[in-house]
């Protein structure tokens, strides 16, 4: 009877330890936005047509890999090791608008490890965000072999507000539900064959 119980205490104890060693592991990942589901319109601009002064936005270098395109895992080298940033994004609507995206920041390491997993190119791209009626502007200019590609994002709070956004009269075309526009498609096959450039 008493080994038995001296047993059970054990198992139990195993089970404990287990337990607390998968929360350890959870709470070493940060998760960056809890958002779960992103609403986002894109469009195709030319650089050179943008009236906004980018000197008074925010700046942000980012290289992104691809280490799976279905469901879309991504990495981030943000600023040139300031941050690393894995992504998870899936279950894309039929327009384009929205997606369900997690975030979480990971070390160095982890990043170099996920590398090894590459699939496509890496992009290679300068964000500028600046506010502008009321609503964040993105602004990708792309470089390396996306060189002159350029686009506006905004995201929004709802799809009601993103459908009842006014597009910018500078700006070239929604490229919102456009798959060959998305990052994704662009890591492996490279600018449209339809996208107007500088």
């Amino acid at each position: 009877m008493k080994e038995k119980f001296v047993f059970i205490f054990l198992i139990i104890i195993a089970f404990i330890s287990i337990l607390i060693n998968i929360v350890l592991i959870l709470k070493e990942y940060t998760v960056v936005a809890d958002a779960e589901e992103e609403i986002e319109r894109k469009w195709l601009i030319r650089a050179k047509d943008i009236p906004l002064n980018l000197n008074n936005a925010i700046k942000i270098d980012i290289v992104q890999t691809y280490l799976n395109f279905s469901p879309e895992i991504r990495v981030r080298n943000i600023d040139n090791g300031s941050q690393y940033i894995l992504t998870i994004k899936s279950n894309m609507s039929v327009d384009g608008l929205k997606r369900e995206e997690k975030e979480y920041y990971i070390t160095e390491n982890e990043y170099k490890n996920l590398l090894k997993k590459q699939e496509g190119n890496s992009i290679h791209k300068t964000r500028y965000q600046i506010k502008y009626n009321g609503e964040i502007y993105e602004i990708d200019i792309f470089h390396d072999q996306l060189e002159g590609l350029a686009y506006l994002e905004i995201e929004f709070e709802d799809e009601k507000k993103a459908k009842e956004f006014n597009t910018p009269d500078w700006v070239i075309k929604d490229v919102t539900d456009n798959i060959n526009y998305k990052n994704g498609y662009l890591s492996r096959y490279g600018i449209p064959s339809d996208a107007f450039i500088d």
